[in-house]
Order: structure tokens, then sequence, then C-alpha cells
């Protein structure tokens, strides 16, 4: 009898948190901006058949270019990484002890209605050529959507860096359209 119950109360202590999974989908430890979590808004869970948000892991080795992040903090040097299921990170090499900046790709789905919804959109600057509608959010990152996909990119911190504003919001925009392209 002890062991029956032992199992209901195993069964109903997973049922709960298998439920309060779904309820509130964590964002990644190392969230940028909008719908990243920043804001307290909650991305909805992403369909486990999306095989495009896979491509998040990866983005930033791909889709970073030397180039790019030359543009961007004026040095290529640096590591990218892996962070989460749909993100990745950027670093950029520094010695012990001193300040870095990152770039942060998280991919997510939900299309025009959860992007309208994000803090950041809503406050956002307007940008065109991005996929179906973008924004340059406050702290020079950039949110855009295409379908049902979702790019979000920052820049952490936002001062500082070579690039700046709306420059850096194009440059990666770019990104993001070249992610909007993968299956």
């Amino acid at each position: 009898m002890a062991s029956i119950c032992r199992l209901t109360m195993v069964c109903l202590f997973a049922a709960c948190a298998v439920a309060a999974c779904q309820r509130n989908p964590a964002a990644p430890s190392n969230a940028g901006a909008g719908s990243m979590g920043a804001a307290g808004e909650v991305t909805p869970p992403a369909a486990d058949d999306d095989q495009w948000l896979l491509n998040g892991p990866t983005a930033c080795a791909k889709y970073l270019t030397p180039d790019e992040i030359t543009a961007v903090f004026g040095s290529a040097s640096g590591d990218s990484q892996p962070n989460g299921p749909h993100a990745c990170t950027f670093s950029t090499a520094h010695a012990p002890n001193t300040d870095y900046s990152t770039i942060n790709i998280y991919l997510s789905s939900g299309g025009s209605v959860v992007f309208d919804q994000d803090v950041d959109t809503k406050n956002g600057t307007p940008l065109s050529g991005v996929g179906d509608k973008a924004v340059r959010t406050q702290e020079d990152g950039v949110q855009a959507v295409k379908g049902d996909h979702i790019c979000n990119i920052g820049v952490k911190p936002p001062a500082g860096n070579k690039l700046q504003g709306d420059a850096l919001a194009r440059k990666l925009g770019e990104v993001c359209n070249k992610l909007f392209s993968l299956p």
C-alpha cells in the first residue's frame, strides 16, 4: 500500500511539474530583449515540429561572420556558444576582469500576434526590409517576424560599440533575414 501511495505522489508531482512548465515556459538565462523574457513577457512554447527553431544554437557561429562582428565591435575576436535549444551567444574576447560585449540571437514562434504583444516591439522604432515586420529596440537590438517565426537579436551593452542605432539594427536585420530564409 505504501508503494502505491508513493507512486501516486510521484505521478501527481510529475503531472503538476509538466502543467507548470506548459503555463510558464522558461526563457533562456542569458536572454536579450523582448520576447526573450527581459520585459517579463512569456513566449509561448515552441511547437516541437518547428525545425526552424533548431537553427538558434548554431546561428551565431554560422551567421555572425567576422566582417559583421568587426562592424559591430571593431574586432572579430570572440567565441560563439549555444544558449539553450533556440538561442546562441557571441561573446567578445576579453582580458580577465574587464567588460566584454555579447550578441544574443533567440528564435521563437508565435507570429505577428506574439510579436505585436511584446513590450519592446510596441516601443521600438519600425525597421523596413526585415521579415514581414521589424523594429529596432530601444537597446539597439532588432526584433523581426516572418510568418510564424520571430527573430530577436540583442547586443549587450548597447553603448560603446563601433556600430549603433539604425546602422546596427540594419546589420542585425540582415542576420534575421538570413535566418528567415532557412527551413
